[in-house]
This record gives structure tokens, sequence and C-alpha cells, in this order.
């Protein structure tokens, strides 16, 4: 889901985002000659070249947010809390995680814990699209 929300972002469909910065480590790392790796650059390097949006590795080397800055986690369930920790490291001001957000409550309950310290707005994500209002 996180490609679909990168490009509805990209696209304009959210007036009020932009989409600046994109970690990918599987894909800009052991997975680019592997299945999807082709496609995956070819779409990094369109985006690059029509809406500047760079691509990167790790959150650790994002520079300092200049506006707000909302993270998207869509990433592995069992890489999600360390994702979360580096998104508040990185001064997000707002996380959207995609469900179910870690592999246990204890560490959504850490999780929130270290959101609430840090002043940081949380929002779950659920999409299910299966649903008749859905088209």
């Amino acid at each position: 889901m996180g490609w679909y929300h990168a490009v509805q972002m990209l696209e304009g469909r959210c007036p009020s985002a932009s989409l600046d910065y994109i970690i990918e480590p599987w894909f800009l790392g052991g997975g680019a000659t592997g299945p999807g790796g082709s496609e995956f650059k070819e779409w990094a390097d369109d985006s690059t070249s029509k809406y500047g949006t760079v691509f990167g590795t790790a959150v650790g080397d994002l520079p300092d947010p200049k506006q707000p800055r909302c993270a998207l986690i869509s990433g592995r369930t069992a890489d999600n809390p360390r994702l979360f920790k580096e998104c508040i490291d990185a001064k997000c001001s707002t996380i959207f995680l995609e469900k179910p957000g870690a592999p246990t409550v204890a560490e959504l309950q850490l999780m929130k814990e270290q959101a609430e310290e840090a002043g940081v707005g949380v929002l779950m994500g659920y999409n299910k699209n299966v649903c008749k209002y859905v088209r």
C-alpha cells in the first residue's frame, strides 16, 4: 500500500502533501537485482525526474525537516517498531502506520509511549479494498 499512497501524493491527489523522500532499503539494496527490482528502479528514476523525489536507504540519512514531516510506514511488520523509532528520531511530527503496526501488543504499547513522549501524532491505516464502497 505504500506505493499507492506515494502515487497519490506524487500525482497531486492530496494537495496539502508533498512526497519529498522515499526510504526503500530492499529495492535500493539487496533486492535491486531480484524480482521487482528493475521495475522499482524505473519508477524511482521516473519519480525523481518528474517530481524531484529523493530516494534513500535509511531514515537516519534524512536532513532535518524544514516544515512538519509526516512519515508513512509501510514496511514488514517485524521492522515497523524500529522504523517507527527512527521516524521519531528524524523529527517526524506525525506518523501514519499501516496495520498491524507491530508483531506484538507490547511493542505497540512501547511505540505509543515513545510517540507520546516525543509529542508525535500517530495514525493507524487500514485498507479494506474488498468492500462494495471501495471502487
